[in-house]
């Protein structure tokens, strides 16, 4: 039995149900990332910042090239952070950590001095895990480089399913 009324409410159902469809598809397609774009002459660069003992995540990692031809900020806003970035071929040094403990903009920033070392050479580099520990009261860092290739290249390969098949282990060395 059709009770008066009923088709209008189920039109109206399944209207409700497109429109609802039609945004999520809409949203899906707003938060997909962009493809990897790999510039000619660089290579991806792969790993992870975990950091601990600081006030804020909101920090900024100063690298450069040895021989001072590039120069990077990376910029890191969680305590567990992933890399991924291109830089052309070389010996690569990370120098300073630089943080804001107001979380404001202005000269109200701390610098520490860090060195840790990587090379760049295949099209894609793994380089582990990079640790950084603020030591309590002290100005002074802990830093360590932990290889997590099992657990990290499969997860960042959901995320960039272009990633070649040979991702090459170049461990990054605290100094």
């Amino acid at each position: 039995m059709i009770r008066p009324g009923s088709r209008s409410v189920s039109a109206a159902r399944r209207r409700a149900a497109l429109a609802v469809g039609a945004l999520l598809m809409v949203a899906c397609g707003a938060f997909r990332r962009e493809p990897l774009d790999v510039p000619p002459g660089h290579a991806v660069v792969l790993g992870e910042i975990f950091i601990n003992g600081f006030a804020t995540p909101h920090l900024t990692l100063d690298l450069s090239r040895e021989d001072g031809g590039f120069q990077e900020q990376l910029p890191i806003d969680t305590m567990r952070s992933p890399i991924v970035m291109t830089l052309p071929p070389g010996h690569y040094l990370i120098n300073n950590l630089r943080i804001n403990e107001q979380r404001a903009t202005g000269p109200e920033t701390t610098n520490f001095r860090i060195t840790v070392k990587f090379d760049v050479g295949a099209p894609v580099v793994y380089i582990g895990t990079l640790q950084i520990e603020r030591v309590a009261f002290l100005r002074q860092l802990r830093v360590t480089v932990k290889d997590e290739y099992e657990r990290f290249v499969p997860a960042i390969r959901e995320q960039y399913p272009e990633l070649p098949a040979e991702i090459a282990r170049s461990l990054a060395e605290p100094g």
